[in-house]
């Protein structure tokens, strides 16, 4: 059986049994397809991203974690659309980019979706990205569109800088996220990282996303009509994700729950009350010059 190929290996403290559940039964019903719509975005006239569904059959979406395609690019899977008029901060983006143009890792781009007055569910995954393309700036290309039309900023893995220098030569840092210093703070003793965009992983912050992750998942959102709750790996119809989750371990890379880890130190930094003043360039300074004499 495939999922428990997937159990066997898993080295995690994810909820396994409940994520094999869930993967059994998306493969069965065929939620990845009936729930996810393959899209392409493209800015209209007004300059406004939109979503474009790709109904000639010839989207390739990578949906599994041991089967790629030949055609890696892979497309934009959509869950749910993004609301009009979304307010800002209602999505949130994790982001795992790739380092060099050549080679064979994925990057990843994960959509979440918080509380929203009128929504049916919250706290849900509502599009991925799995894919490598001709150029990295392919990818952040990608991950600026998306942006855009979830009106919404990029928490990414920024120990790739290219990634921040696309966006430096698009005029376009605004939108990426900035560190989560916070979440940093509580996880990590003594952290006198200077405030930059993104966030640089290390073994307490993995620890730190491992728990933010179990949480999520585990968190309910609803229940059936037999009193039974429904949680958010209830509503999990990827694939490629739910395989991920159960085959997690440190030492392997799953480009998925990298993203998700960036798109959960949003929440929790939102969740700890933290807010940034971007122009605030005089603590900018303070901080550079503190972790300077750290380091020294």
């Amino acid at each position: 059986c495939p999922s428990e190929a997937f159990a066997a290996v898993s080295l995690n403290n994810f909820p396994v049994v409940e994520l094999n559940r869930q993967l059994s039964l998306v493969r069965a019903k065929g939620y990845q397809q009936s729930k996810g719509v393959p899209c392409i975005l493209e800015y209209n006239k007004d300059n406004k991203c939109v979503a474009k569904p790709i109904l000639n059959g010839k989207a390739e979406p990578i949906t599994s974690l041991t089967s790629l395609p030949l055609n890696i690019s892979g497309c934009l899977m959509v869950y749910e659309q993004a609301l009009t008029n979304a307010p800002r901060g209602l999505y949130k983006i994790g982001y795992d980019p790739v380092r060099q143009d050549e080679g064979t890792s994925l990057a990843a781009i994960i959509v979440y979706k918080g509380v929203h007055i009128g929504s049916q569910f919250h706290s849900i995954i509502v599009a991925e990205y799995i894919g490598r393309m001709e150029t990295t700036e392919d990818i952040d290309r990608m991950a600026l569109k998306i942006a855009d039309y979830y009106n919404t900023k990029i928490m990414y893995e920024n120990e790739i800088p290219a990634t921040k220098r696309f966006f430096q030569r698009q005029k376009r840092l605004d939108a990426l996220a900035l560190q989560p210093d916070s979440v940093i703070s509580k996880n990590i003793k003594k952290s006198k990282t200077a405030r930059v965009y993104g966030c640089h992983m290390n073994g307490p912050l993995k620890d730190a996303g491992e728990r933010y992750v179990k949480d999520w998942l585990l968190t309910v959102l609803d229940y059936d009509e037999n009193e039974n709750p429904v949680t958010v790996i209830d509503r999990i119809f990827s694939v490629r994700l739910l395989e991920e989750l159960i085959a997690y371990n440190r030492k392997g890379n799953f480009d998925l729950v990298s993203s998700l880890f960036m798109c959960m130190f949003q929440v929790q930094e939102e969740a700890l009350g933290k807010e940034y003043d971007e122009d605030d360039t005089g603590d900018d300074r303070l901080n550079f010059l503190a972790e300077l004499r750290y380091n020294q």
